[in-house]
């Protein structure tokens, strides 16, 4: 194209001493080596890495009006999308609040998978069994066949709720508790009732509990007092209060064998139930997968021989005759022979409901349960049943005396071969024979071996016997006294 006289000035084209507009590039800092194909990758976007030296993660402070809000909450949650800056400002938080003189803060992170690798997670806590239990049970791991797990053996929702398990059980009322990333590897079933169950671990313990979490709905399952929502470029309105809570509600009806089929598998005994006379369930309602059946609880006739019961019932079910206790038995007495709870329920008192309901309406005026796991598990406490712990019968006696003069423990019989023969062998038979594990005649080697271990159930374990009277015209919880 021809260009004409007026297109120029002074021999140069106009304009062209103007200077041109430049694009604006950005920078970013990394702590990471810049190699050619990180530079190459960045600058298609107006993107310039420079490596910087980083020896601390970044941290975003509250303000001192921010603190205060949180220092007066008990349940807070850090909200946004993932890279809003969550973890930032709960390293800001925990800066400002690890001043000395304040409340301790712990952190829940997975440090377990190099450390104590083959260990046991339940090893991995101190103080009584119980206390270890009820622990593992409120950050979701109420699940005993995961209890002589090792940590780094776990799935990643499991070692996410380790890692806050190991957090709760050093909290002290005060403390505060900082949670990264919570319930976010969990389906959202499971992710409800972790949120339920450590919101009232919080609140009973007294301890402030900070979590954080891209979930939209963990919100609402977990009813925080305080929400920092980092999605709110403003600072001055991030800050609000929470949203009402979800609710799951737990309805109890009336069962079928088929539910009881249904969940059999989670029960840590073996054998079916004895007959049964009645089964309850429970459904949860959720909103993804609609009606879960999240327990069962199963009635049966109870067992002709129980010394126990005179420690309830004195002379009630133990006169001189047989078949009058008998038909004192079957006409007055229920046992609860089976609770059952589904895993993702587990925390959100599915066990104590079915048990308050049914003896709100009993079959017969007096219920009893006998359970192993009563120790650790004490829901038939918390139903408003009364506890008896069982002594140790003259047959586990034997076996125990037995074991004490070989400087053998209850474990040895789960751990070390039994040789043929043997006094504690010999004692195995007995004992098995008298707690009718196995009929007349000489078991084979192989018999005793698999024998072993049942005894060692029976020898460890502390289990308890529960008793309740309802008496007429009451609508609340009975005792056992008649």
């Amino acid at each position: 194209m021809a260009i004409g006289t007026a297109d120029f000035k002074g021999g140069r084209i106009m304009g062209a001493h103007r200077r041109a507009a430049l694009s604006t590039i950005q920078e970013i800092t990394t702590p990471g080596i810049v190699s050619q194909a990180a530079l190459r990758a960045c600058a298609s976007f107006g993107l310039i890495p420079r490596h910087t030296i980083q020896e601390h993660a970044q941290i975003d402070p509250p303000r001192a009006c921010q603190l205060a809000r949180i220092c007066a909450s008990r349940i807070v949650l850090v909200t946004g999308a993932s890279g809003a800056g969550k973890s930032c400002r709960l390293r800001g938080i925990q800066h400002a609040l690890s001043t000395p003189g304040a409340s301790r803060v712990h952190v829940a992170e997975d440090q377990v998978t190099q450390k104590n690798p083959r260990c046991a997670m339940i090893d991995l806590l101190e103080g009584p069994i119980e206390s270890r239990a009820t622990t593992l049970a409120h950050a979701g791991l109420a699940e005993p066949g995961l209890w002589a797990m090792p940590a780094s053996c776990l799935s990643v929702g499991q070692r996410a709720r380790f890692a806050l398990a190991q957090s709760m059980h050093c909290a002290k009322p005060g403390d505060v508790l900082i949670a990264d990333e919570f319930a976010t590897p969990l389906d959202r079933a499971n992710a409800y009732s972790l949120a339920r169950t450590m919101r009232r671990w919080a609140i009973n313990r007294r301890i402030t509990l900070i979590a954080a979490s891209a979930h939209e709905d963990l919100e609402a399952m977990l009813e925080p007092e305080l929400v920092i929502d980092m999605n709110t470029p403003d600072s001055d309105q991030q800050m609000r209060t929470g949203c009402a809570p979800a609710t799951q509600p737990l309805r109890i009806e009336p069962g079928t064998i088929a539910d009881y089929r249904q969940l059999a598998h989670l029960h840590y005994r073996a054998p079916k139930p004895a007959t049964h006379t009645l089964i309850l369930r429970a459904i949860r309602t959720t909103p993804a997968l609609g009606d879960l059946l999240a327990g069962v609880l199963v009635i049966s006739m109870p067992t002709l021989n129980g010394s126990w019961r005179d420690r309830a019932w004195p002379g009630f079910f133990s006169s001189g005759s047989k078949s009058f206790n008998a038909k004192q038995i079957n006409t007055h007495l229920r046992c609860i022979s089976r609770v059952i709870v589904e895993p993702r329920s587990r925390g959100l008192g599915v066990a104590s409901m079915l048990v308050r309901s049914y003896l709100r309406k009993p079959q017969t005026p007096a219920t009893e349960a006998i359970a192993a796991m009563g120790s650790v598990c004490p829901f038939f406490e918390r139903a408003g049943m009364q506890p008896y712990r069982l002594a140790h019968t003259i047959d586990d006696l034997r076996l125990l005396d037995a074991l004490t003069h070989e400087s053998c423990s209850p474990a040895d019989l789960i751990q070390s071969p039994i040789e043929p023969g043997s006094l504690i062998a010999r004692e195995l038979i007995t004992w098995s024979k008298a707690r009718k594990v196995i009929g007349s005649g000489a078991p084979d080697h192989h018999t005793i071996q698999r024998l072993a271990p049942i005894a060692a159930c029976r020898l460890l374990s502390q289990p308890r016997a529960y008793a309740h009277v309802k008496h007429q015209g009451d609508d609340g919880d009975g005792s056992a006294d008649t």
